[in-house]
């Protein structure tokens, strides 16, 4: 139990230290397709280096919609947002990758540009661990600011969540603990979908974002529900 102990406090040290490193590399100037200066320059962690590289490569935006992908603890436990950030943009999609922690940034940003009619929908949100707790509260809070969100997609939240109003379709890949599902609340009308994933093998709470068929499943979701149009320019 010493040497388990002294290795989670190891990687905890390490994930703080990457964690600091990554706020302090926030794109200010990144140049985003769907986002004001706000989050560019307020958002505590900002975009990740590899958010930020591939918007740099990736020249043209394709498809209606903003996809909003969120990562848990320390931006290091749930690279498989990236991945699938990487894998969306290759569509033409408009994705972007954050720390949970700036969900109320990247959230304000959406509702000040909704006032100018100058959001792309559907809105489309989800994210691991954390940052599947966080989607949740992303979602729910536009959803009070009046902004629709055609669908949120979890991976194993660490809490229960509880979806309102102007909320469409939810899909959760969890673990279950007891406490980890989501589920309706006042004014929920749309459909919610928990899926136990305890009988896939080898997929767990540290790896359920990086599954390629659970990645495949997020976008092709999102493909559906998105449609081309005429490019929209970035950086």
């Amino acid at each position: 139990m010493g040497d388990i102990s002294k290795f989670v406090k190891q990687a905890l040290a390490g994930a703080l230290a990457i964690t600091l490193s990554f706020g302090m590399v926030a794109t200010a100037n990144a140049g985003e397709d769907h986002q004001s200066e706000l989050v560019r320059n307020d958002a505590p962690w900002g975009i990740s280096v590899a958010s930020y590289n591939s918007r740099k490569t990736e020249t043209r935006i394709r498809r209606t919609g903003e996809v909003y992908l969120l990562r848990g603890l320390a931006n290091i436990f749930s690279l498989g947002m990236d991945e699938i950030e990487r894998k969306m943009r290759a569509k033409g999609l408009d994705a972007v990758t954050f720390n949970h922690s700036g969900w109320k940034y990247h959230a304000d940003d959406i509702i000040k540009r909704s006032k100018k009619k100058n959001v792309s929908y559907p809105i489309i949100i989800a994210g691991h661990s954390l940052g599947a707790n966080s989607a949740v509260s992303m979602a729910n809070y536009l959803a009070k600011n009046k902004i629709k969100v055609a669908l949120v997609v979890t991976f194993d939240p660490t809490i229960k969540r509880i979806v309102g109003k102007n909320i469409k379709t939810v899909i959760n890949y969890y673990v279950p603990n007891g406490k980890n599902e989501v589920v309706r609340g006042r004014g929920f009308r749309g459909r919610i979908k928990n899926v136990d994933i305890t009988d896939r093998k080898g997929v767990g709470h540290m790896n359920v974002e990086k599954n390629p068929k659970l990645q495949q499943d997020l976008i092709n979701r999102t493909m559906k529900l998105t449609r081309k149009t005429k490019r929209r320019k970035t950086s």
